[in-house]
């Protein structure tokens, strides 16, 4: 809250309270291009992340619900161990694996590095969702002689959907907001919107960055009542 308020500062500097209300903060961040820039290279990398690590994860996800719980586990904690590792850690091999093939610096590269993680995001809740799925449903499919896509694409999905869309969404949010693996990967080259916060942070303080901050934290309270429209259109009626 203190932050959504100094980002209305009429001041030159982050100050609390504020001598004085204005949305020129606001203004400053839209009309500069290079933060516009910074959060579109955002979203685009964003997008990459949750179209990539959405289908892997769902893939992942729907082939663990066909297997033995005792193998399902362990490949699970396999999938999602990039998740558990700090995120110095990961960023290093994924340096190291990403300049043999040369994609340091660039935007694809940062999503193949972002997705290492994101993919166990969607296999961790795609998995929740496949766990209330009723299986006779696909069976009663194939009975009518569906084949296996038809019955995926048309039974299967459209009741996992929720869960697909959730996974999507999060792959997208921790892309957004990760600075330490995308400084490793993308260099000097590629500048994010946490990147571009970090360097004004160092070099010069004004309160774009609470504003800045304050339109990020807003996105996750959107991607929420997006879900939850989702999941309400979805229920089944009485």
């Amino acid at each position: 809250i203190i932050v959504v308020i100094m980002s209305f500062s009429s001041g030159a500097f982050l100050q609390f309270p504020p001598s004085g209300l204005s949305l020129q903060w606001y203004r400053s961040f839209f009309g500069d291009a290079s933060w516009s820039g910074a959060a579109w290279t955002s979203v685009e990398i964003g997008v990459e992340v949750a179209v990539i690590s959405t289908l892997l994860g769902t893939l992942a996800a729907f082939g663990l619900s066909r297997i033995s719980a005792r193998l399902r586990g362990v490949l699970t904690m396999i999938i999602i161990t990039p998740i558990t590792f700090p995120v110095i850690v990961v960023g290093i091999a994924t340096y190291l694996g990403l300049i043999q093939i040369g994609l340091i610096g660039t935007k694809g590269g940062i999503a193949l590095a972002h997705s290492i993680g994101a993919v166990g995001i969607v296999v961790v809740i795609v998995s929740a969702t496949l766990a209330n799925f009723d299986r006779t449903l696909e069976q009663a499919a194939k009975s009518m002689r569906a084949g296996p896509l038809q019955t995926f694409f048309r039974v299967t999905l459209p009741l996992i959907r929720p869960g697909v869309i959730g996974g999507a969404m999060f792959a997208f949010l921790q892309s957004f907001d990760e600075a330490v693996i995308t400084s490793l990967v993308g260099g000097l080259s590629v500048r994010t919107l946490p990147l571009k916060m970090l360097e004004n942070i160092r070099h010069q303080i004004d309160p774009t960055i609470a504003a800045v901050a304050s339109l990020l934290m807003l996105l996750p309270l959107i991607w929420m009542l997006v879900l939850y429209a989702v999941w309400w259109r979805s229920r089944p009626s009485m």
